[in-house]
């Protein structure tokens, strides 16, 4: 009987990591070439994968990630990091090193949600009160190109802190895998643009009760199921219409 060989662990994490921005350029959610994600080494918390700067996210494959100490030695891949993608995810795998997978993007509803009052209303739509009680808001505070803004960012990340709308900026989407950190990513611009469009009527919204929001946040959380499911049939997509991200 023929058997698949195993994958290690760490080809396993950059191949996932590269399907992730492969699949956010296939969902409109990329900037450009900026925004970044990052994945902490398996079995390890003083390195992170990061992609590295230049590729469109519709070209990068898992050659394109490296991997980088916190003093910002690559000590594996080739290229060089975008300072801010550097400060960000050096600052919050720091803080929080439970914070496994960490995507940054400037998603366009997630980015216009984050520059009104208020942010995300977790009590108005299903998708919204998953995210209710999990979503942390920071004052923009300028490009993050050093130290002391990159751990200012990090240390918002409470345990159970899932989104960090960054005000005026963008959001962070934070999970113990890629597959977790995608759902998140994914539901919260539906959320988002959903959000969007009810405020976009000018009509009163209708706001679910405090009681409701926590029972559904709990029932989203407790659905471990969805976000593999999501991943592998995103996988599939990208294997049909954006393939060799796997290289």
């Amino acid at each position: 009987m023929t058997t698949t060989p195993a994958i290690d662990p760490v080809t396993q994490a950059k191949v996932d990591l590269a399907a992730a921005l492969r699949a956010a350029a296939l969902y409109g959610l990329n900037e450009g070439v900026d925004n970044h994600f990052s994945l902490a080494v398996p079995g390890r918390d003083d390195r992170f994968v990061l992609n590295r700067f230049g590729p469109h996210w519709s070209e990068i494959a898992a050659s394109d990630l490296i991997t980088v100490d916190p003093d910002g030695e690559v000590v594996e891949g080739d290229g060089e990091w975008e300072v801010t993608a550097f400060m960000i995810h050096r600052g919050v795998h720091l803080a929080r090193p439970s914070a496994r997978c960490v995507l940054h993007t400037h998603m366009p509803y997630a980015t216009a949600v984050s520059m009104i009052e208020g942010g995300l209303d977790t009590r108005i739509s299903q998708n919204a009160m998953m995210f209710h009680g999990r979503v942390v808001s920071l004052e923009y505070g300028g490009h993050a190109d050093a130290a002391g803004e990159g751990n200012r960012i990090g240390e918002a990340v409470g345990d159970d802190t899932w989104v960090v709308m960054l005000e005026n900026h963008g959001v962070l989407a934070i999970g113990e895998t890629v597959a977790e950190a995608w759902h998140r990513l994914y539901f919260l611009e539906r959320a988002c643009q959903v959000q969007v469009l009810a405020q976009s009527t000018g009509a009163p919204l209708i706001r679910l009760s405090e009681e409701l929001a926590a029972r559904t946040a709990e029932q989203a959380a407790a659905d471990t199921n969805n976000p593999p499911t999501l991943f592998a049939a995103v996988r599939r997509q990208l294997d049909r219409e954006s393939p060799g991200y796997q290289f």
